[in-house]
């Protein structure tokens, strides 16, 4: 589960493995033993889990549970299932990894976590080097708005190009959001707008 810029939550389907101290993600089930996941993490007793109960994300139920860092719980990873029972051996699972504790030469101190993200690192060689603030593509990373004009009492603001790691620029057609404030109900201004027909995608 994660935020997007305006921090709205939304969520991606991701299969998770754990074993024994070793948390991987897969975008889809993966086809060996020996296939790189999207993202690895070490699970130690530094981690803890905790039960969030059911919410409704863009009108689907998940159960959520989150994984934190007692070192830093600003720091934590949100995760939710479908069903009640698949969270629940999750949440058990997790909590008996980080009571067995993770093998000594590894110290939770030199660990970082990223909000909603699992390592960008995907090599075997770097699994007792967990680094959670990598870049991923799968994230949305904030990026400034600059204000261009105003109409009909609108605030027009335009994303500030950005540009990826090998300097190249991402998107051409920057997006456009507009911000302003209508008197008002909710309800109707949901009927002023569904009145307006096929014009509204303008």
């Amino acid at each position: 589960i994660r935020c997007n810029r305006f921090g709205l939550q939304f969520s991606r389907k991701r299969y998770f493995v754990l074993d024994h101290h070793l948390l991987r993600s897969f975008k889809s089930v993966p086809n060996s033993d020996d296939q790189d996941p999207v993202r690895s993490a070490i699970m130690d007793s530094c981690i803890r889990v905790m039960d969030n109960g059911r919410e409704s994300i863009n009108r689907k139920v998940f159960f959520i549970f989150t994984l934190y860092n007692t070192s830093n719980h600003n720091d934590r990873l949100k995760l939710g299932a479908s069903r009640p029972e698949e969270a629940a051996r999750w949440i058990q699972c997790f909590h008996e990894a980080s009571l067995k504790g993770a093998p000594e030469d590894i110290g939770c101190s030199k660990r970082k976590w990223q909000s909603y993200s699992l390592s960008g690192s995907s090599s075997r060689n770097h699994q007792n080097s967990i680094d959670w603030t990598l870049s991923s593509s799968d994230v949305i990373a904030p990026s400034p708005w600059t204000i261009f004009g105003c109409q009909n009492g609108l605030r027009l603001f335009k994303e500030a190009k950005d540009r990826d790691s090998g300097g190249k620029k991402r998107d051409d057609h920057p997006a456009i959001m507009a911000v302003g404030v209508v008197d008002g109900t909710s309800e109707a201004i949901f009927q002023t707008l569904m009145a307006l027909g096929p014009s509204r995608s303008e």
